[in-house]
């Protein structure tokens, strides 16, 4: 039996692997813009907190603007997550699902000042 004939089981073409890859890269592309939004506003909303630790606060609104202040590290962590659990899955079905949960995951914290009405004009 010629050797150029022969399959091994798991391999695949190059550009075969490529074009499974593909909506996990055009995911990671698209959700590093978003990403960066979402450290930029936890670093905001830390330099915050810290103004309102000094005032004195009540634990609920400390704690929920630690929370806020590590929003941007969670979209990060579930992004790559998401990401690596991606490339662990064969099936196109997957992947394209892994993908979109990794962009969702970036985008969340824009979405969200949009929809709270934060993304606001200049005052005039």
């Amino acid at each position: 039996m010629n050797e150029e004939f022969v399959e091994y089981a798991g391999r695949s073409e190059p550009k075969e692997r490529l074009l499974k890859a593909l909506p996990l890269i055009l995911a990671a592309i698209l959700g590093i813009p978003f990403l960066v939004l979402a450290i930029k506003f936890s670093l905001e909303i830390g330099q915050v907190t810290s103004y309102l630790f000094d005032l004195g606060t009540s634990g609920l609104e400390a704690f929920s603007m630690v929370m806020l202040s590590l929003s941007g590290a969670f979209c990060l962590v579930f992004y790559l997550v998401f990401l690596f659990i991606g490339t662990r899955r064969r099936t196109w079905k997957w992947r394209i699902w892994w993908s979109v949960a990794a962009f969702l995951a970036a985008a969340i914290l824009p979405i969200w000042w949009l929809f709270a009405g934060y993304f606001t004009s200049a005052p005039a």
